[in-house]
């Protein structure tokens, strides 16, 4: 087993006061499907295999949590209230770029990927793969939503005060759904206890970007960071 215990208090600029919101979703394209919501009944009945939701989540208006539309639609929305908001592409996920396709050698493809849908990795660029022939891939870079106006339907369940349940509800949307969230008032500081069976570069990444913003938006004057791995 190996541990780490890490404290943070450098300075950070604090940002301006904003709600927390705890929210449900559902987002469908222009014919229908569901490309994302918070509901997993909604995600099961959905044609996505990969499409996963735990329920309701906190965001926080004007830290691009949601596409701007939405978070403007929100941002001073009462409880219980339920917005439909269309996205606009350019808003959303862009315009399709046909600058984006690219044709390529086979061999810088796996095998097993060279189908139309695949979706591989090229120098760090997530890109589908569109057509294979004589020897040559197509591949498309455009994010898979790219060119798509989304209709969301968004419902405000709660305005949270708490500083514990902030911490904790920005913990999870920062994807750190498995880690526990501890918030001390005197001094103000958060302490987040992680576990695991190895460390994770993503999840790195994710604290990393939490202590930051946990910071800003709480004002407290240090996070601390446990980490145990067995």
């Amino acid at each position: 087993m190996t541990a780490s215990d890490t404290t943070v208090d450098v300075e950070v600029e604090p940002a301006p006061e904003r709600p927390f919101l705890r929210i449900g979703y559902v987002a469908r394209a222009g014919d229908g499907r569901v490309i994302d919501t918070t509901d997993p009944d909604v995600a099961a009945d959905s044609e996505l295999a990969d499409l996963e939701a735990s329920g309701p989540v906190v965001v926080v208006p004007g830290e691009g949590h949601l596409f701007d539309p939405l978070e403007e639609a929100i941002r001073d929305a009462d409880p219980g209230t339920t917005v439909e908001r269309t996205v606009e592409p350019a808003d959303a996920f862009g315009a399709v770029d046909p600058d984006a396709m690219a044709t390529i050698d086979e061999a810088a493809v796996a095998p097993e990927r060279r189908e139309p849908g695949e979706t591989i990795e090229l120098d760090g660029r997530r890109a589908a793969v569109e057509a294979v022939s004589d020897g040559e891939v197509t591949v498309d870079f455009n994010h898979p939503l790219a060119g798509l106006t989304l209709e969301y339907e968004v419902e405000v369940l709660e305005r949270i005060e708490d500083p514990q349940r902030r911490a904790a509800g920005l913990a999870a949307t920062h994807g750190l759904r498995d880690v526990s969230v501890e918030y001390e008032a005197d001094p103000e500081s958060v302490t987040v206890r992680c576990s695991g069976s190895e460390p994770s570069a993503d999840r790195d990444a994710r604290k990393r970007t939490y202590v930051r913003d946990v910071r800003r938006l709480l004002g407290v004057d240090s996070v601390r960071v446990v980490e145990t791995y067995e």
